[in-house]
Protein backbone atom coordinates (compact mmCIF):
# COMPACT_ATOMS: atom_id res chain seq x y z
CA UNK A 1 0.00 0.00 0.00
CA UNK A 2 1.34 3.59 -1.13
CA UNK A 3 0.68 6.32 1.82
CA UNK A 4 1.37 9.66 0.96
CA UNK A 5 0.26 13.34 2.40
CA UNK A 6 -1.19 15.62 0.42
CA UNK A 7 -1.66 19.87 1.09
CA UNK A 8 -4.29 21.87 -0.14
CA UNK A 9 -5.92 25.46 0.13
CA UNK A 10 -9.74 23.81 0.25
CA UNK A 11 -11.35 20.33 0.44
CA UNK A 12 -11.76 20.73 -3.53
CA UNK A 13 -8.01 21.38 -3.83
CA UNK A 14 -6.46 18.70 -1.75
CA UNK A 15 -9.13 16.09 -3.56
CA UNK A 16 -8.03 17.31 -7.00
CA UNK A 17 -4.18 16.62 -6.06
CA UNK A 18 -4.68 12.71 -4.41
CA UNK A 19 -6.61 11.98 -8.24
CA UNK A 20 -3.99 13.37 -9.95
CA UNK A 21 -0.92 11.37 -8.45
CA UNK A 22 -2.94 8.43 -6.42
CA UNK A 23 -5.65 8.10 -8.98
CA UNK A 24 -9.44 7.52 -8.66
CA UNK A 25 -8.83 4.80 -6.58
CA UNK A 26 -7.56 6.03 -3.88
CA UNK A 27 -8.58 6.29 -0.01
CA UNK A 28 -8.55 9.28 2.27
CA UNK A 29 -7.40 7.91 5.57
CA UNK A 30 -7.60 11.05 7.54
CA UNK A 31 -7.96 14.85 7.26
CA UNK A 32 -7.97 18.43 8.78
CA UNK A 33 -7.11 21.98 8.98
CA UNK A 34 -3.79 23.01 9.84
CA UNK A 35 -1.52 25.88 9.89
CA UNK A 36 1.59 25.96 7.59
CA UNK A 37 4.55 25.27 9.36
CA UNK A 38 7.06 28.03 10.36
CA UNK A 39 7.17 31.19 12.23
CA UNK A 40 5.38 32.68 9.54
CA UNK A 41 2.71 29.80 9.77
CA UNK A 42 0.55 31.90 12.83
CA UNK A 43 -0.14 34.43 10.29
CA UNK A 44 -1.02 32.27 6.93
CA UNK A 45 -5.06 31.15 6.18
CA UNK A 46 -5.35 27.41 7.53
CA UNK A 47 -4.66 24.56 5.00
CA UNK A 48 -6.21 21.73 4.57
CA UNK A 49 -4.11 18.48 5.22
CA UNK A 50 -4.80 14.99 4.05
CA UNK A 51 -3.78 11.70 3.89
CA UNK A 52 -4.41 9.11 1.02
CA UNK A 53 -3.28 5.76 0.55
CA UNK A 54 -3.78 3.42 -2.62
CA UNK A 55 -3.69 -0.32 -2.79
CA UNK A 56 -0.11 -1.72 -4.74
CA UNK A 57 -1.70 -3.37 -8.11
CA UNK A 58 0.49 -5.74 -9.92
CA UNK A 59 0.99 -4.48 -12.85
CA UNK A 60 -0.51 -5.53 -16.70
CA UNK A 61 2.93 -7.16 -17.94
CA UNK A 62 3.01 -9.16 -14.71
CA UNK A 63 -0.57 -9.97 -14.78
CA UNK A 64 -0.02 -11.30 -18.32
CA UNK A 65 2.78 -13.66 -17.61
CA UNK A 66 1.07 -15.12 -15.08
CA UNK A 67 -2.06 -15.53 -17.47
CA UNK A 68 -0.45 -16.86 -19.67
CA UNK A 69 1.25 -19.70 -17.38
CA UNK A 70 -1.63 -20.53 -15.72
CA UNK A 71 -3.11 -21.18 -19.22
CA UNK A 72 -0.18 -23.43 -20.11
CA UNK A 73 -0.72 -24.67 -17.17
CA UNK A 74 -3.95 -26.07 -17.57
CA UNK A 75 -3.49 -27.52 -21.24
CA UNK A 76 -0.57 -29.21 -19.69
CA UNK A 77 -3.20 -31.21 -17.78
CA UNK A 78 -5.75 -31.49 -19.97
CA UNK A 79 -3.47 -33.36 -21.88
CA UNK A 80 -2.37 -35.48 -18.94
CA UNK A 81 -6.17 -36.27 -18.35
CA UNK A 82 -6.39 -37.88 -22.06
CA UNK A 83 -3.39 -40.35 -21.29
CA UNK A 84 -4.10 -41.34 -17.73
CA UNK A 85 -7.67 -41.56 -17.98
CA UNK A 86 -7.95 -45.01 -16.47
CA UNK A 87 -6.56 -43.60 -13.51
CA UNK A 88 -9.77 -42.55 -11.36
CA UNK A 89 -7.98 -40.78 -8.92
CA UNK A 90 -5.04 -38.90 -10.78
CA UNK A 91 -8.29 -37.58 -12.93
CA UNK A 92 -10.05 -36.22 -9.92
CA UNK A 93 -6.50 -34.94 -8.52
CA UNK A 94 -6.28 -32.95 -11.90
CA UNK A 95 -9.77 -31.77 -12.27
CA UNK A 96 -9.09 -30.22 -8.58
CA UNK A 97 -5.60 -28.45 -9.50
CA UNK A 98 -7.64 -27.44 -13.00
CA UNK A 99 -10.67 -25.70 -10.48
CA UNK A 100 -7.54 -24.04 -8.80
CA UNK A 101 -6.17 -22.66 -12.12
CA UNK A 102 -9.61 -21.65 -13.47
CA UNK A 103 -9.98 -19.50 -10.31
CA UNK A 104 -7.06 -18.18 -10.76
CA UNK A 105 -7.28 -16.57 -13.77
CA UNK A 106 -10.73 -15.51 -13.78
CA UNK A 107 -9.12 -13.27 -10.83
CA UNK A 108 -6.59 -12.06 -12.72
CA UNK A 109 -8.88 -11.25 -15.75
CA UNK A 110 -11.07 -9.56 -13.63
CA UNK A 111 -8.04 -7.40 -11.96
CA UNK A 112 -7.23 -6.12 -15.24
CA UNK A 113 -11.09 -5.37 -16.17
CA UNK A 114 -11.60 -1.23 -15.73
CA UNK A 115 -14.23 -1.57 -12.81
CA UNK A 116 -17.61 0.40 -13.19
CA UNK A 117 -17.03 3.86 -11.33
CA UNK A 118 -19.25 3.83 -8.17
CA UNK A 119 -21.60 6.87 -7.51
CA UNK A 120 -20.76 7.61 -4.11
CA UNK A 121 -17.26 7.68 -5.07
CA UNK A 122 -17.54 10.14 -7.46
CA UNK A 123 -20.28 12.26 -5.52
CA UNK A 124 -17.74 12.78 -2.60
CA UNK A 125 -14.66 13.60 -5.54
CA UNK A 126 -17.20 15.90 -6.82
CA UNK A 127 -16.97 19.73 -6.92
CA UNK A 128 -20.56 20.47 -5.55
CA UNK A 129 -20.22 17.63 -2.56
CA UNK A 130 -17.02 19.86 -1.83
CA UNK A 131 -18.81 23.33 -2.05
CA UNK A 132 -21.18 21.94 0.82
CA UNK A 133 -18.27 20.31 2.86
CA UNK A 134 -16.51 24.03 2.94
CA UNK A 135 -20.03 25.62 3.85
CA UNK A 136 -20.02 23.24 6.52
CA UNK A 137 -23.73 21.88 5.45
CA UNK A 138 -25.22 19.49 7.28
CA UNK A 139 -23.88 16.46 6.51
CA UNK A 140 -27.01 14.45 6.79
CA UNK A 141 -28.38 16.38 4.29
CA UNK A 142 -25.30 15.99 1.82
CA UNK A 143 -26.45 12.83 0.87
CA UNK A 144 -30.23 13.63 0.09
CA UNK A 145 -29.08 16.52 -1.88
CA UNK A 146 -26.38 14.28 -4.16
CA UNK A 147 -28.13 11.58 -4.35
CA UNK A 148 -32.13 11.70 -4.22
CA UNK A 149 -31.96 14.34 -7.11
CA UNK A 150 -30.54 12.21 -9.89
CA UNK A 151 -27.10 14.31 -10.76
CA UNK A 152 -26.34 13.27 -13.55
CA UNK A 153 -22.27 12.63 -14.33
CA UNK A 154 -21.08 15.69 -15.98
CA UNK A 155 -22.95 17.66 -12.98
CA UNK A 156 -21.16 15.75 -10.54
CA UNK A 157 -17.64 16.73 -11.56
CA UNK A 158 -18.43 19.96 -13.12
CA UNK A 159 -16.25 22.65 -11.32
CA UNK A 160 -18.54 24.99 -13.70
CA UNK A 161 -20.27 27.39 -11.09
CA UNK A 162 -22.98 27.72 -13.81
CA UNK A 163 -23.52 24.05 -14.28
CA UNK A 164 -24.58 23.58 -10.54
CA UNK A 165 -25.84 26.62 -9.84
CA UNK A 166 -28.57 25.93 -12.27
CA UNK A 167 -29.03 22.28 -10.95
CA UNK A 168 -29.51 23.72 -7.26
CA UNK A 169 -31.90 26.35 -8.25
CA UNK A 170 -34.42 23.09 -9.31
CA UNK A 171 -33.95 22.03 -6.14
CA UNK A 172 -34.52 25.02 -3.81
CA UNK A 173 -38.09 24.82 -2.46
CA UNK A 174 -40.09 27.72 -3.98
CA UNK A 175 -41.12 28.93 -0.59
CA UNK A 176 -38.32 30.86 0.79
CA UNK A 177 -39.77 33.99 1.09
CA UNK A 178 -40.64 36.84 3.73
CA UNK A 179 -43.99 37.08 4.19
CA UNK A 180 -43.92 40.78 5.77
CA UNK A 181 -45.00 39.33 9.10
CA UNK A 182 -45.40 43.12 9.85
CA UNK A 183 -48.17 43.66 7.87
CA UNK A 184 -50.22 40.03 9.55
CA UNK A 185 -49.31 41.25 13.23
CA UNK A 186 -49.55 44.38 14.93
CA UNK A 187 -47.17 43.42 17.67
CA UNK A 188 -43.69 41.68 16.81
CA UNK A 189 -41.42 40.48 19.47
CA UNK A 190 -37.65 39.79 18.13
CA UNK A 191 -35.93 37.24 20.13
CA UNK A 192 -33.01 35.14 20.20
CA UNK A 193 -29.42 34.91 22.17
CA UNK A 194 -27.29 37.93 23.92
CA UNK A 195 -25.00 39.73 21.34
CA UNK A 196 -26.34 38.80 17.94
CA UNK A 197 -28.15 41.89 17.56
CA UNK A 198 -31.73 42.38 17.62
CA UNK A 199 -32.04 45.80 18.62
CA UNK A 200 -29.98 47.08 15.22
CA UNK A 201 -31.87 44.39 13.66
CA UNK A 202 -35.02 46.18 14.99
CA UNK A 203 -34.10 49.69 14.00
CA UNK A 204 -33.66 48.34 10.36
CA UNK A 205 -36.40 47.40 10.07
CA UNK A 206 -38.38 50.46 11.80
CA UNK A 207 -36.23 52.92 9.23
CA UNK A 208 -37.76 50.38 6.40
CA UNK A 209 -41.42 50.25 7.27
CA UNK A 210 -41.15 54.27 8.64
CA UNK A 211 -39.68 55.51 5.32
CA UNK A 212 -40.01 53.42 2.42
CA UNK A 213 -43.42 51.92 3.28
CA UNK A 214 -45.00 55.30 4.93
CA UNK A 215 -46.26 52.70 8.10
CA UNK A 216 -46.48 54.06 11.46
CA UNK A 217 -43.95 52.05 14.04
CA UNK A 218 -43.78 52.39 17.40
CA UNK A 219 -41.07 50.65 19.91
CA UNK A 220 -40.81 48.52 23.09
CA UNK A 221 -37.94 47.94 24.87
CA UNK A 222 -38.27 44.57 27.27
CA UNK A 223 -34.50 44.34 27.26
CA UNK A 224 -33.76 46.38 31.38
CA UNK A 225 -31.10 44.16 31.42
CA UNK A 226 -28.51 46.09 29.43
CA UNK A 227 -28.78 49.76 29.98
CA UNK A 228 -27.01 50.72 27.25
CA UNK A 229 -29.85 48.70 24.67
CA UNK A 230 -32.53 50.98 26.03
CA UNK A 231 -30.40 53.77 25.14
CA UNK A 232 -29.25 52.62 22.13
CA UNK A 233 -33.17 52.57 20.92
CA UNK A 234 -33.63 55.35 22.13
CA UNK A 235 -31.34 57.42 19.65
CA UNK A 236 -33.10 55.39 17.13
CA UNK A 237 -36.01 56.03 17.92
CA UNK A 238 -35.56 60.10 18.20
CA UNK A 239 -34.08 60.67 14.79
CA UNK A 240 -36.94 58.47 13.08
CA UNK A 241 -39.38 60.48 15.69
CA UNK A 242 -41.02 57.27 16.63
CA UNK A 243 -42.35 56.37 19.94
CA UNK A 244 -40.64 54.45 22.50
CA UNK A 245 -41.92 52.20 25.69
CA UNK A 246 -39.91 50.64 28.57
CA UNK A 247 -41.25 47.91 30.45
CA UNK A 248 -39.95 46.18 33.45
CA UNK A 249 -41.99 43.17 33.84
CA UNK A 250 -44.44 40.87 31.47
CA UNK A 251 -47.15 42.48 33.40
CA UNK A 252 -46.46 46.12 31.91
CA UNK A 253 -46.87 45.19 28.33
CA UNK A 254 -50.37 45.41 27.26
CA UNK A 255 -50.29 49.20 29.02
CA UNK A 256 -47.02 49.82 27.02
CA UNK A 257 -49.89 48.62 23.82
CA UNK A 258 -52.46 50.24 24.29
CA UNK A 259 -50.46 53.73 24.81
CA UNK A 260 -48.69 53.18 20.84
CA UNK A 261 -52.78 52.02 19.91
CA UNK A 262 -52.21 54.38 17.41
CA UNK A 263 -49.37 52.45 15.33
CA UNK A 264 -49.64 50.28 12.83
CA UNK A 265 -46.96 47.94 13.64
CA UNK A 266 -44.94 47.66 17.31
CA UNK A 267 -41.44 46.10 17.71
CA UNK A 268 -40.89 44.67 21.10
CA UNK A 269 -36.93 44.63 21.92
CA UNK A 270 -36.79 41.39 24.63
CA UNK A 271 -33.48 40.84 26.42
CA UNK A 272 -30.87 38.56 24.78
CA UNK A 273 -32.08 34.51 26.10
CA UNK A 274 -28.97 31.61 26.27
CA UNK A 275 -31.36 28.61 25.23
CA UNK A 276 -29.27 26.99 28.03
CA UNK A 277 -30.44 29.09 31.15
CA UNK A 278 -34.40 27.31 31.52
CA UNK A 279 -34.94 30.27 34.16
CA UNK A 280 -34.61 32.97 31.06
CA UNK A 281 -36.24 30.85 28.53
CA UNK A 282 -39.29 30.44 31.31
CA UNK A 283 -39.08 34.44 31.96
CA UNK A 284 -39.34 34.71 27.61
CA UNK A 285 -41.80 32.48 27.47
CA UNK A 286 -44.14 33.82 30.25
CA UNK A 287 -43.49 37.58 27.90
CA UNK A 288 -44.61 36.11 24.79
CA UNK A 289 -47.78 34.20 26.78
CA UNK A 290 -49.01 37.76 27.80
CA UNK A 291 -49.76 38.72 23.58
CA UNK A 292 -51.91 36.29 22.04
CA UNK A 293 -52.10 37.92 18.30
CA UNK A 294 -48.06 38.55 17.70
CA UNK A 295 -45.30 37.65 15.67
CA UNK A 296 -42.00 36.62 16.30
CA UNK A 297 -39.26 37.21 14.93
CA UNK A 298 -36.01 34.78 16.17
CA UNK A 299 -32.37 36.64 15.60
CA UNK A 300 -29.78 34.36 14.95
CA UNK A 301 -25.80 35.27 14.21
CA UNK A 302 -24.72 33.56 11.13
CA UNK A 303 -21.56 33.22 13.28
CA UNK A 304 -23.41 30.02 15.48
CA UNK A 305 -22.40 26.43 14.63
CA UNK A 306 -24.43 24.24 13.11
CA UNK A 307 -24.68 22.18 16.35
CA UNK A 308 -25.30 24.80 18.38
CA UNK A 309 -28.28 26.67 15.95
CA UNK A 310 -29.77 23.00 16.13
CA UNK A 311 -29.67 22.92 19.61
CA UNK A 312 -31.62 26.68 19.92
CA UNK A 313 -34.50 25.74 17.05
CA UNK A 314 -35.19 23.22 19.19
CA UNK A 315 -35.16 24.89 22.58
CA UNK A 316 -37.66 27.45 20.67
CA UNK A 317 -39.62 24.65 19.67
CA UNK A 318 -42.44 25.82 21.93
CA UNK A 319 -42.96 28.80 19.13
CA UNK A 320 -45.93 27.48 17.06
CA UNK A 321 -44.51 30.13 14.70
CA UNK A 322 -41.85 32.60 14.17
CA UNK A 323 -39.18 33.19 11.14
CA UNK A 324 -35.49 33.37 11.48
CA UNK A 325 -33.65 36.44 10.85
CA UNK A 326 -30.05 35.67 10.35
CA UNK A 327 -27.36 38.54 11.00
CA UNK A 328 -24.00 39.40 11.04
CA UNK A 329 -23.46 37.31 7.34
CA UNK A 330 -20.34 40.04 6.96
CA UNK A 331 -18.20 38.27 9.57
CA UNK A 332 -18.74 34.72 8.03
CA UNK A 333 -17.32 32.56 4.95
CA UNK A 334 -19.36 29.62 5.32
CA UNK A 335 -23.44 29.65 4.87
CA UNK A 336 -24.57 26.14 5.27
CA UNK A 337 -26.58 27.14 8.26
CA UNK A 338 -29.19 28.81 6.03
CA UNK A 339 -29.19 26.21 3.23
CA UNK A 340 -29.64 23.69 6.54
CA UNK A 341 -32.96 25.69 7.36
CA UNK A 342 -33.86 26.39 3.56
CA UNK A 343 -34.05 22.41 2.94
CA UNK A 344 -35.72 21.42 5.69
CA UNK A 345 -37.94 24.26 7.00
CA UNK A 346 -38.30 26.87 3.97
CA UNK A 347 -40.60 28.74 5.53
CA UNK A 348 -38.38 29.88 8.43
CA UNK A 349 -36.30 32.12 6.91
CA UNK A 350 -36.72 35.84 6.33
CA UNK A 351 -34.09 38.86 6.40
CA UNK A 352 -30.28 38.45 6.91
CA UNK A 353 -28.49 41.21 8.22
CA UNK A 354 -24.66 42.30 6.08
CA UNK A 355 -23.50 45.22 8.66
CA UNK A 356 -24.32 47.78 11.17
CA UNK A 357 -25.47 50.36 8.58
CA UNK A 358 -29.01 51.68 9.38
CA UNK A 359 -31.65 51.10 7.65
CA UNK A 360 -29.56 50.13 4.82
CA UNK A 361 -27.78 46.39 5.66
CA UNK A 362 -30.89 44.44 5.54
CA UNK A 363 -32.09 42.07 2.90
CA UNK A 364 -35.12 39.08 2.43
CA UNK A 365 -33.60 36.17 1.93
CA UNK A 366 -34.26 34.33 -1.40
CA UNK A 367 -33.05 31.04 -3.12
CA UNK A 368 -30.90 32.65 -5.60
CA UNK A 369 -29.17 34.70 -2.76
CA UNK A 370 -28.32 31.15 -0.77
CA UNK A 371 -26.71 30.15 -4.26
CA UNK A 372 -24.53 32.82 -4.23
CA UNK A 373 -23.48 32.47 -0.96
CA UNK A 374 -22.90 29.02 -1.48
CA UNK A 375 -20.76 29.31 -4.99
CA UNK A 376 -18.82 32.40 -3.41
CA UNK A 377 -20.58 35.04 -4.97
CA UNK A 378 -23.42 36.89 -2.90
CA UNK A 379 -22.56 40.74 -3.04
CA UNK A 380 -24.43 42.64 -0.39
CA UNK A 381 -27.13 45.00 -1.67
Amino acid sequence: MKVKKFYGNDNYDVVTKIRGELGPNAVILHQKKVKPKGLLGIFKRSVVEAVAAIEDVPSPVRNRNILNMAKAQEQYLRKKVALKSGNKGLEKEINDIKSMLSTVIDQIENANTPKPSNNSGDIKDSYIYNVFLENEVDEDLIPILLEDYNWDTEQLQSGDKKIVKDFLAQIMPSDISNNDMGLDSKVIFFIGPTGVGKTTTIAKLAANYSLEKGLKIGLISADTYRIAAVEQLKVYSDILNIPLEVIYSPDEIHDAINRLNDRDIIMVDTAGRSHKNHEHMQELVFLLDKVKDKGVYLVISSTTKNSDLKNILDRYSFLKDYKIIFTKLDEVDTYGSILNIAMTEPSFLSYITTGQSVPDDIEIITSSKILDMLLGEFQYD
